[in-house]
């Protein structure tokens, strides 16, 4: 269908965080050999990369995308609290720990497009609730 993105779209991702007033830190190959953007969206900062990836190279395709931040817990923070209070009250957020880190994950499958439109209120919103939760973790 067109005008929908239906993979990771590096341009298309780009001109939605511009629009977004968000600045691109960087754009790479993760060791995982999946197209990643991180992201500053002032003060905070996260990832975008592709997920669910097929072939290599200028071949390969990415059927979804994962928002991700890894974020320290601060001293004063109840962290199972927090997980369990997330995770049941805010419905689009993931958060878990690995190793000592907070992570807050949203998962967007894109496989038969999604409009633009969708894919920017999806990311403004991901930012939103990482705003809300970022304060939590401040020492």
């Amino acid at each position: 269908m067109e005008g929908l993105i239906d993979r990771f779209d590096e341009e298309a991702i780009r001109s939605i965080l511009t629009e977004l007033t968000y600045k691109v830190i960087d754009s790479r190959i993760s060791r995982t050999g999946k197209p990643t953007i991180s992201v500053e969206a002032d003060p905070l900062a996260f990832e975008i990369t592709g997920e669910d990836c097929s072939g290599a190279g200028a071949d390969q395709k990415c059927n979804g995308v994962q928002l991700s931040v890894y974020i320290p817990p601060g001293a004063s923070v109840d962290v199972d609290e927090l997980i369990a209070t997330s995770n049941r009250t805010i419905r689009p957020a993931k958060v878990f720990m690995v190793g000592d880190n907070v992570v807050y994950e949203r998962y967007l499958i894109m496989d038969g497009g999604v409009s633009r439109e969708n894919l920017m209120t999806e990311i403004s919103v991901y930012v939103e609730i990482l705003d809300a939760l970022f304060p939590r973790f401040s020492p």
